[in-house]
């Protein structure tokens, strides 16, 4: 994975998603690239949902997973637990088909 573009240059979501179609890695500037421009509306969800496919198929190494990450990380607003006293722990739900473990799970960790 390389970064061959600075995260803030413009990419086309076209290359990104034929780069993973053909099995071939994407740098760290495609992969920051593509998240923020699809927070931002700057990628169409169908163009989204090509490059989820073309990932579900051809998948990612260390370096694309962990940049990926970091990438949805910085995409949203981040709160500020540090003045608590207690651990804080974070489930996060993508909403999927079958999450059914959101619902009990509070009650579950509350009563530790």
């Amino acid at each position: 994975m390389t970064d061959s573009k600075s995260s803030n240059q413009a990419h086309d979501v076209v290359d990104i998603i034929r780069a993973k179609r053909d099995k071939q890695g994407l740098s760290g500037a495609q992969i920051d690239w593509v998240i923020d421009a699809y927070t931002r509306g700057d990628v169409a969800d169908e163009q989204m949902s090509a490059l989820a496919m073309a990932i579900l198929l051809n998948g990612m190494d260390r370096e694309e997973i962990s940049r990926w990450t970091t990438a949805m990380i910085r995409s949203g607003e981040r709160m500020d637990f540090s003045g608590l006293s207690k651990k804080t722990v974070d489930k996060h739900s993508t909403g999927g088909v079958g999450d059914k473990i959101t619902l009990p799970l509070a009650p579950l960790v509350a009563s530790y």
